[in-house]
């Protein structure tokens, strides 16, 4: 008794492709990034609580900002770019680094 498919494709042959590995040559030009990144605020607490208290709000926040030099100041945020932060405090306004802040208080 023979033993036959009981379902036979004809498909076609088994095809196999050569594929040729052909040597590139290593580029040696330099890639100058066109600007430079942009800088962090390196503390992330620090960062998070500039964005947070830089949203525009119906009443100017009193905030007190302690410095690395020791410094106290009393103002509220006017404007976060990047790493600098613009303070609007009593009659002045001030522009400074935001990775010289050590802590932020709430002074109200």
């Amino acid at each position: 008794m023979e033993i036959h498919p009981l379902l036979f494709i004809n498909t076609p042959s088994f095809y196999r492709e050569i594929v040729e590995i052909i040597d590139i040559e290593e580029s040696t030009s330099v890639y100058e990034p066109l600007s430079t990144p942009p800088e962090k605020i390196q503390n992330a607490l620090i960062a998070r609580q500039l964005h947070y208290f830089s949203r525009p709000s119906k009443d100017p926040r009193p905030l007190l900002l302690v410095l690395k030099s020791g410094e106290k100041v009393v103002a509220s945020i006017e404007k976060l770019n990047e790493c600098d932060v613009k303070l609007q405090c009593f009659d002045s306004v001030r522009i400074i680094d935001g990775n010289e802040i050590v802590a932020i208080y709430s002074s109200s």
